[in-house]
């Protein structure tokens, strides 16, 4: 089976008929990359909960984060939804890989959007080239779904400087990453500055022990009297709020695309082992309960990736796609535990063990629903739509 599926291929050729052969010989070939280079190290990752700092160096060579940004920053000046389709990939073959990458891609989208030319310029370049790598510091112990909540203070001083006080906490990336994103309360409300990762006055934590996705790196940060130059302010001060909500929004399709690689991984294993496994003198491919599962895995997946694809499809048009964003991050990461469930179920007291390698997959999808906004918090938002 290729990596680079024939759902991924038929939704792209309709989504972009005049050059579906061009894009899709490039996710052919973008997946035969992952499968080669990325998959062979995703079970490893797991078990030692090593950084994948080799994995995102070959993927940036592939121009994986330049894909969606105009030509003269570096980037390649495609569609949305073809990096969609690339982090769905990397989410397949390794997800503890992947998130890191849909958080460097959070910043990326912010400071392209909210940053100004010199910022573009400066740190823009080459955070999509991969050249450094970002980090999104939004969440405190205090202020996780409820992110107003956040304590974070930053002042500008006499001296032309912002002044930063307080800590976050769960932050991607942390100890890794050469900028932070950091989002924090100001004299006007919420303002969002890039804070570099040698600045005095920062650090971080010890790295946090994950049930998933363990490759990735979470820590806390702390700020003691950090100062940055005020033209480290991204955007208008009191406006950080909104931007991050804006983020969040496009992370919510990476995460979602993400998810639909976790679960496409989780169903390829099931086809493979029902094929090979027998029991009861035939094997488990042939009776009607495992293809029942079967089937209800594909359309599921086959239902999340529309969603997902269709919400970047908006995004890239530079249309309203908030509330289409939410509906694909709540079905694609519920989706994918269901997916992963039915897998660990058909492999059997096999699919327990680590030999099988598949609650891994399960393991990773479960941090889906929480991170970039609970599912109930999705709800929320969605419902919210419905009651204006």
């Amino acid at each position: 089976m290729p990596f680079y599926t024939e759902d991924q291929s038929k939704i792209i050729s309709n989504l972009f008929p005049e050059r579906a052969e061009e894009y899709n010989q490039l996710l052919e070939s973008f997946g035969d990359f992952v499968e080669k280079e990325i998959l062979p190290t995703a079970r490893t990752i797991d078990k030692q909960g090593i950084f994948p700092k080799e994995n995102m160096d070959k993927i940036f060579r592939q121009g994986f984060t330049n894909i969606p940004y105009p030509q003269d920053l570096e980037g390649l000046g495609l569609p949305y939804p073809i990096y969609i389709a690339c982090m769905e990939l990397v989410g397949k073959a390794c997800a503890s890989t992947a998130i890191s990458l849909a958080i460097h891609g959070t910043v990326c989208d912010g400071l392209y959007r909210f940053g100004n030319r010199e910022q573009h310029e400066k740190y823009l370049k080459d955070l999509i080239t991969g050249r450094k790598l970002a980090a999104f510091g939004l969440t405190e112990s205090n202020a996780g779904s409820d992110a107003r909540a956040m304590t974070t203070q930053a002042i500008l001083d006499s001296s032309g400087h912002w002044k930063i006080n307080g800590s976050k906490m769960y932050i991607t990336n942390s100890a890794k990453a050469d900028y932070y994103f950091v989002f924090a309360k100001t004299d006007k409300g919420y303002a969002a500055i890039l804070v570099p990762n040698e600045t005095q006055g920062f650090s971080w934590g010890s790295n946090i022990t994950k049930m998933g996705l363990r490759g990735s790196s979470l820590m806390g940060l702390n700020f003691d009297n950090v100062l940055v130059p005020k033209e480290n302010l991204v955007g208008e001060n009191g406006e950080g709020f909104e931007y991050a909500k804006k983020m969040l929004f496009g992370g919510r399709i990476t995460i979602a695309a993400l998810s639909v690689g976790i679960a496409q991984a989780a169903l390829e294993k099931t086809i493979t082992y029902s094929k090979e496994r027998e029991a009861f003198g035939k094997h488990l491919s042939e009776f009607e309960i495992t293809r029942a599962k079967v089937a209800d895995m594909m359309t599921e997946i086959h239902g999340a990736r529309l969603m997902t694809y269709y919400a970047a499809l908006l995004k890239g048009r530079e249309q309203d796609f908030g509330i289409e964003a939410c509906e694909a991050k709540l079905y694609a990461t519920e989706m994918a535990l269901r997916v992963c469930n039915h897998a660990i179920q058909i492999h059997g007291g096999y699919g327990y063990t680590d030999e099988a390698d598949v609650h891994r997959h399960w393991r990773d999808a479960k941090l889906m629903t929480i991170g970039e906004g609970t599912s109930e918090i999705m709800q929320v938002i969605i419902s919210g739509k419905a009651f204006e």
